[in-house]
């Protein structure tokens, strides 16, 4: 008998320490692009990517629906941009993953797509 409550001491003790998080990131969290737009963009890239109108007065701001921008539009230098900065945009490269930018890029070529363009 005490054999056996040892055993299961022990055997508590180890799995306690299994369940240490250390260095675990957790899962898989999915990428929300109009979350990371509406946080990130949608200040001076308007809601619906044409650039907010008040800010337009004193920024140069790309509007996401102009034909001209969507033609030569590519998801890598839309990557590009987010991650560098361009003119007075800021840099988002240090803030965020590389997936989340891919996932805006897209997200910004389909805002410019949208209907009403």
């Amino acid at each position: 008998m005490r054999k056996a409550a040892w055993t299961l001491v022990l055997l508590l003790a180890g799995a306690g320490g299994a369940c240490t998080t250390g260095d675990d990131p957790g899962p898989a969290v999915p990428v929300e692009p109009a979350v990371l737009y509406a946080q990130n963009c949608s200040r001076c890239h308007g809601t619906d990517g044409r650039g907010d109108p008040e800010i337009k007065k004193t920024l140069q701001v790309r509007d996401f629906h102009d034909p001209a921008f969507r033609a030569r539009a590519n998801s890598e230098e839309i990557v590009r941009v987010i991650m560098a900065g361009k003119g007075q945009m800021p840099a988002f490269g240090a803030s965020l993953s590389l997936p989340k930018m891919q996932s805006l890029s897209g997200y910004v070529k389909r805002l410019g797509a949208q209907n009403g363009s």
